[in-house]
């Protein structure tokens, strides 16, 4: 295991996954490490007790997406985000990009306001439920990625996702290990939401296996969708 509390060892050790990581890349990601786990005396911001961990857990799966980004995408919304993961790594990798942080617990949208302010990153909090927001015009098919890391299925996550997405854009969700396809009913939801074919990359992070999704959204969302959480989740696609 290398030592997270050495720049020289983890900036080699990302290196290992082709990814560059800068002294002050890695001073904010260190400082943003110490500030979850304090944080975690007050609320769930993550299950995860250790610095390595965070580091290899939470750090290195978000800086993996940074391979993934094409050169076209300006904008980033975070459903889901939590503790500001994926999106503040994101933020501290890729300062060009302009995060939006949605969740719809506020006060973890305020430990995530005061990381990004104490750092000076470009993320910004966002409060509301995903199925409303997308609804608003501000929102809708605006954003050149949106991304999420959360739990939910496959067809749940792209019904939540796709609607904030402009044409041309991306949608990205990433899965554990058990990610299982006829389940996660992630191409029959891509294709009624205006998405494409899922994109399904396997990867092994610090010898977990994982997988990243990526549907590029060819044609309007129709307007009758998301619909309710409830229905989603009884109904999926």
């Amino acid at each position: 295991m290398w030592d997270p509390y050495d720049f020289t060892a983890t900036a080699a050790f990302f290196r290992q996954y082709d990814i560059a990581l800068t002294q002050l890349q890695y001073e904010q990601l260190a400082a943003y490490a110490a500030a979850m786990l304090e944080e975690t005396q007050y609320q769930n911001i993550t299950a995860i007790q250790s610095i390595e961990e965070i580091w290899l857990r939470h750090f290195l799966d978000a800086a993996y997406v940074v391979r993934f980004l094409p050169d076209s995408v300006h904008t980033v919304l975070d459903i889901g985000t939590g503790g500001g993961i994926p999106g503040l790594p994101l933020a501290i990798l890729r300062p060009d990009l302009d995060i939006i942080l949605l969740d719809s617990e506020e006060r973890k949208l305020d430990f995530c306001e005061r990381v990004a302010k104490t750092l000076q990153l470009p993320a910004k909090p966002l409060h509301g439920r995903a199925e409303e927001l997308s609804k608003l015009p501000e929102y809708r098919q605006t954003f050149d990625c949106a991304i999420s890391r959360a739990v939910a299925n496959g067809s749940m996550l792209s019904e939540l996702g796709l609607p904030f997405v402009r044409i041309g854009g991306i949608f990205c969700a990433l899965k554990g290990e058990h990610y299982d396809p006829t389940v996660e009913r992630f191409a029959e939801a891509a294709v009624a939401l205006g998405g494409s074919m899922p994109e399904v990359t396997p990867y092994t992070l610090g010898g977990n296996a994982k997988h990243m999704i990526l549907v590029h959204k060819v044609q309007d969302t129709p307007a009758q969708y998301p619909r309710r959480f409830a229905k989603m989740k009884r109904q999926p696609l």
